[in-house]
């Protein structure tokens, strides 16, 4: 029996850890999905973002780097654009902050 591998989308520079707060923390991150048009392909591509969180919890979404296909981009920009976030904290004062998050889209 064949074994199926479902497309993996992993996302890196999130906090590790919600007591840190070094930057916004993300609290609601739906993950990208393939698209359809992507189907069946082998993919190894990835996108970079900066997530600007001001301290009333507005999000902007900045591509750094898109991916390669511009359907990847398009599909992690309106995942990221769902995203929220508590604002970064100094001491007890929230403030603007920013986060890099990289996207890489991979099937195996």
């Amino acid at each position: 029996s064949a074994d199926i591998v479902l497309p993996e989308v992993h996302v890196h520079g999130l906090p590790l850890n919600k007591d840190q707060q070094i930057g916004p923390v993300p609290i609601y991150t739906p993950w990208p999905a393939i698209p359809s048009t992507l189907d069946g392909k082998e993919l190894d591509d990835w996108m970079k973002a900066r997530m600007l969180v001001s301290k009333d919890a507005q999000v902007t979404v900045v591509v750094l780097e898109p991916a390669k296909h511009r359907e990847l981009t398009t599909a992690g920009l309106s995942a990221l654009k769902q995203w929220k976030f508590d604002p970064q904290l100094k001491g007890e004062e929230p403030v603007d902050g920013e986060l890099t998050v990289r996207i890489h889209f991979r099937t195996q």
